[in-house]
């Protein structure tokens, strides 16, 4: 009997959760039906137009350009693409290939790479006159001169009448005399001042010589040294010529050493003035960076410079 009660409590327990079941779905079948319905969007009667859309242009861009170096026009450094350097050993001297580029419309091409100068400057020198005094030997009348013969570098004695055949001069006054000079302060300044006068014998040319300064002759000369590695030495004025080449050299100073020199070739649109120097020294090889490391470089190229540029 209490098996049968159980049974029947569970069934109609059942039964109630149908018939609350199907009375929640009639409730909520009006909000079901508003789902199934498409939605109406407001309108405000006046006809359909359809609007202008509006298509972006995006604007074309090209990589700038890469700008030339303070070294000069044909120094560019283009992205991924240096210029092909190559460096002469003779002149020390860089010149430069500039990397191939498509030429903008309207755009004139660089110019090719000028040839090189063709000289480099060794040094600028004064001759000096071919007798110097560099010494002497006592005081007064039994002084003595140390002469130096500039053209064979022997030191001879010599005094008042004297004569260098050699040389054609002839030592017409030499004195050693004790000078006293007075300071500001009141301090007395004692020494000796040795001074000679020279005669040309041919011409007649008197030159004063004393222990203080050398004694100049004529006008500077520069030493200069072409691509084969031959001195050539000039004054202001002359004209060297190499090949089909000129140079006419012009202004000389001797401090700091410099030359101003013109050359003319029949390759070069114009003529082409340069002021030479005397170039550095190349850098002295280091351990952690040799001057020449595997060959890679001709001597005195910059160590460590990117063994991937092209042109070496």
């Amino acid at each position: 009997m209490p098996a049968k009660t159980n049974d029947t409590l569970f069934l109609a327990i059942g039964g109630l959760a149908v018939v609350g079941a199907g009375i929640w779905a009639v409730i909520q079948q009006g909000d079901i039906n508003a789902f199934r319905a498409p939605p109406v969007a407001p309108s405000s009667g006046l006809a359909y137009e359809p609007s202008v859309i509006a298509v972006s242009s995006p604007e074309s861009r090209r990589w700038a350009e890469a700008p030339s170096q303070s070294a000069g026009e044909r120094w560019i450094y283009d992205v991924f693409t240096p210029p092909r350097i190559f460096y002469n050993t003779q002149t020390r001297q860089f010149t430069v290939v500039p990397p191939e580029r498509p030429q903008p419309p309207g755009e004139e091409p660089l110019p090719p790479p000028p040839p090189p100068f063709g000289l480099e400057l060794v040094t600028v020198e004064q001759p000096l006159f071919r007798l110097q005094l560099v010494g002497y030997v006592g005081e007064g009348e039994q002084a003595r001169g140390n002469f130096l013969n500039v053209e064979t570098g022997a030191v001879v004695f010599g005094t008042t009448g004297r004569k260098f055949a050699d040389l054609n001069l002839e030592i017409v006054r030499f004195s050693a005399e004790r000078r006293v000079v007075q300071q500001p302060g009141g301090t007395t300044l004692v020494f000796v001042e040795a001074t000679a006068l020279v005669r040309d014998t041919q011409t007649g040319a008197e030159v004063k010589l004393d222990t203080q300064t050398r004694v100049p002759d004529g006008t500077p000369v520069v030493v200069l040294r072409d691509t084969e590695g031959t001195e050539r030495r000039a004054r202001s004025g002359e004209v060297i010529t190499i090949g089909e080449a000129t140079y006419r050299v012009g202004e000389l100073t001797l401090d700091p050493p410099s030359a101003v020199v013109t050359k003319e070739d029949p390759a070069l649109p114009e003529p082409v003035t340069k002021t030479l120097v005397i170039p550095p020294p190349p850098p002295a090889p280091t351990a952690e960076a040799p001057e020449n490391p595997g060959g890679s470089f001709p001597p005195g190229f910059p160590a460590g410079f990117p063994s991937a540029f092209p042109g070496f």
